[in-house]
């Protein structure tokens, strides 16, 4: 008999009656109205239209998404922003979809990948009780030449994530803009510099992953404080884009700035083989992956306000469905999904204490406790307790929902290729910056928490000072 393929394996599985996705009661604060449905692994869930498809499955309870390359161990998203591949699915036939990023709009088609069954139960999970002390796939069954043949091929068989697409996917358009300014995140300090500089007689674009820009004055869990007064997020977000708009920049969402390219390089996108003219503009070349283009900015003067990375936590279940980070929680909440019914908070960051501040009517929540005396998160396939060290005792904490703050690195990839010295600061990577904003490159400067200058205040008053300075600099 032929053996099953990984499909009809995942056929079997998602068509039984007896497993059900959904690991836990819907978790959403307000009802939904006029809902979208989504096809998920062969089953339907509701879901607010236009909230990233990652958060819809968290309301829905499924947060198991998939599986680890090589021990097949749950996976789930984890930071809700782009920056873990916890939430990779194949949507409408195309592989490995970041569905934090992805729209919801009804009808999708969303299947989970990598597993030979489900994201719930992956009978190539028993790669992880076969090989406890871990695995050297490297010199596997290499004492005999056939058998590490057919080794081979089993292992190119179940290797990697996902499956080609159902169809070829056509290329995307690729523009060419020119631009005195391109900012670099439209958060708050990225939108003020990009005001001030728009107000100055400058063409100014701001390139920003999310949908709707903001930065975290859209997932902030609480009211904030600005100028000495308290804000609604949203209202304050909507005031920094009115302005920055009304200044005459422009905003480009859900566009990711990927790479920069020294402009002697020849990134003409010619066909193979054929010559192409350098750049001879003096500007760097800045590629932004954008939802239906690929684009090349030639700015003038770039000014990076991408905020910071969340840092990584290291012990033992970190990566488990259900482990978050708080902004990832935060992400949700703003959505209007609970991150979890009884949660454990570790860390020390001003998100979590606004995260404690609003879970507190929702949920039994638990700290937050220092980073260093998270022992394990248990459960399977996603969280349902944790040992923590309390005065040097383990105690054991019944909980859906792990959300960790640790130390934080500035976003620093993109500033490091347009030139930007990074050094290591003891906890995470910093962006060597002048108090003016003034780096290594002359065209490049780095404003708000990017530059290590944290609080709102704070953090906008320094991106309206560089911005300003650049002004009177190019008179």
């Amino acid at each position: 008999m032929r053996a099953l393929t990984r499909r009809a394996l995942r056929r079997f599985v998602h068509r039984s009656p007896v497993l059900d996705s959904s690991e836990m009661p819907p978790r959403r604060l307000t009802p939904l109205e006029a809902p979208v449905r989504l096809e998920v692994d062969g089953k339907r869930i509701e879901a607010r239209e236009g909230e990233p498809v990652a958060v819809s499955l968290a309301a829905a309870g499924r947060l198991t998404l998939g599986r680890s390359v090589k021990y097949h161990r749950p996976r789930g998203a984890a930071c809700y922003v782009g920056r873990c591949d916890g939430c990779l699915m194949r949507v409408d036939g195309v592989q490995s979809v970041m569905t934090c990023r992805l729209p919801a709009r009804d009808g999708l088609k969303i299947e989970t990948q990598n597993v030979v069954g489900s994201a719930k139960l992956d009978l190539l999970a028993a790669t992880d009780w076969f090989f406890p002390g871990g695995m050297n796939h490297h010199e596997m069954f290499t004492w005999n030449e056939a058998v590490n043949k057919v080794m081979q091929k089993v292992a190119r068989r179940i290797a990697g994530i996902g499956e080609i697409p159902d169809a070829v996917v056509p290329p995307r358009p690729s523009p060419e803009h020119a631009v005195d300014v391109l900012v670099i995140g439209a958060g708050p300090a990225g939108l003020r510099a990009a005001a001030v500089l728009a107000r100055g007689g400058r063409s100014v674009t701001v390139l920003d992953e999310e949908a709707t820009p903001g930065g975290s004055l859209r997932w902030w869990p609480t009211d904030v404080a600005f100028e000495g007064t308290r804000h609604a997020r949203a209202a304050l977000a909507e005031r920094f884009v009115a302005r920055a708009h009304e200044a005459g920049a422009q905003l480009v969402p859900r566009t990711s700035a990927i790479a920069a390219y020294d402009p002697w390089e020849d990134v003409a996108g010619a066909p193979p083989g054929v010559a192409a003219p350098p750049n001879r503009s003096g500007a760097p070349v800045i590629v932004a992956d954008g939802v239906d283009h690929l684009a090349r900015y030639r700015p003038t003067r770039t000014v990076i306000a991408s905020g910071r990375h969340q840092g990584a936590s290291a012990f033992e279940g970190a990566d488990a469905p259900g482990v978050l980070e708080v902004r990832g929680a935060c992400v949700l909440w703003s959505h209007g999904v609970l991150p979890g019914r009884e949660v454990v908070l570790a860390g020390s960051d001003p998100a979590l204490d606004a995260l404690r501040e609003a879970l507190a009517a929702h949920a039994e929540v638990h700290g937050p406790f220092p980073l260093e005396s998270m022992q394990e998160a248990k459960g399977r396939p996603s969280v349902e307790g944790a040992t923590v060290l309390v005065d040097g005792e383990s105690r054991e904490i019944d909980c859906d929902c792990v959300v960790l703050s640790p130390p934080s690195s500035a976003v620093y990839e993109l500033a490091a290729q347009l030139g930007v010295g990074v050094r290591w600061a003891g906890a995470g990577f910093e962006l060597d910056v002048e108090a003016d904003g003034r780096t290594a490159a002359d065209d490049v400067r780095v404003v708000g928490s990017a530059a290590g200058v944290h609080g709102l205040d704070a953090a906008v008053a320094h991106a309206e000072r560089v911005a300003t300075q650049m002004l009177e600099a190019t008179r």
